[in-house]
């Protein structure tokens, strides 16, 4: 979960209707794109805009956690409307796992190893006509061999049933497929987006957890790494945390867990 709650926070402000302009105008965001992140962020997990990143590192501490606490208001008032509502909505509809396409009849399935026999009999005659005269007779007489055995097979019952019963055994694993694939997509997708949400806050307040802020870095070439290993081994939400530091972080855990406890309650 790249995004994490700050980044929801930081990449939506406040819409200009609302008195924010300022908010989104400082982290060079238009309300379009701060609906579309906060929606990513939700069904993805992952956001993450390195324009408005950079900017919000630019800002003071006590500025970013007033951002934070200004994105996160809007983020919920937004996720509590019908426009947000109708956009999941869409968007859980296009993730919805399509029916699967039906298998054919045993006599469907006869027509087709048929025809294909017939394209590769085709082939053959066309490859012949460079071919000595035996060839040519002991290559037809191959063909013929070839449709007697199809014509004994559309005329046997029993090798219809076994065709039907394999036809049957595939559609029914289709079925199971698509199934599980709608129970996998209901559980990543729920219809009602506020138990997605108080996953992402519970995903968040995890990564979270015990942030090291005072951690030193090094330089190594030409980036910057913990001085503690282990701290190289943390999760990119808890680097993100990091980075974002100690009054933006806190303030998004304290907005995060009032919003769950809403969240429990209805």
């Amino acid at each position: 979960m790249t995004g994490a709650i700050i980044l929801w926070a930081m990449t939506a402000g406040l819409e200009p209707a609302q008195g924010g302009s300022e908010v989104l105008a400082k982290l060079g965001l238009t309300s379009t794109t701060a609906k579309e992140d906060v929606l990513d962020s939700l069904t993805s997990g992952n956001v993450y805009d390195d324009s408005a990143f950079r900017a919000f590192k630019l800002l003071p501490a006590p500025a970013r956690a007033g951002i934070v606490r200004a994105g996160l208001e809007w983020i919920r008032a937004y996720a509590g409307s019908a426009e947000f509502k109708a956009a999941y909505a869409e968007f859980r509809k296009g993730e919805k796992p399509a029916l699967p396409a039906p298998r054919p009849s045993a006599d469907d399935e006869m027509k087709k190893m048929k025809a294909e026999m017939e394209k590769n009999i085709a082939e053959m005659r066309k490859n012949m006509a460079a071919m000595d005269a035996q060839t040519k007779k002991d290559m037809e007489e191959a063909i013929q061999a070839m449709r007697g055995q199809m014509e004994r097979m559309e005329k046997d019952p029993q090798q219809k049933e076994l065709m039907r019963q394999s036809t049957a055994m595939s559609a029914e694993e289709d079925k199971k497929r698509h199934e599980q694939a709608l129970a996998e997509w209901e559980l990543r997708y729920p219809a009602d987006p506020r138990a997605l949400i108080k996953k992402r806050i519970n995903e968040f307040l995890a990564a979270s957890s015990g942030v090291d802020y005072a951690a030193k870095l090094a330089p190594r070439g030409d980036k910057m790494i913990f001085v503690k290993e282990e701290y190289e081994h943390k999760s990119s939400d808890w680097k993100t945390c990091f980075r974002a530091g100690k009054e933006a972080t806190e303030a998004a855990r304290a907005f995060a867990k009032d919003w769950l406890a809403e969240l429990e309650k209805n």
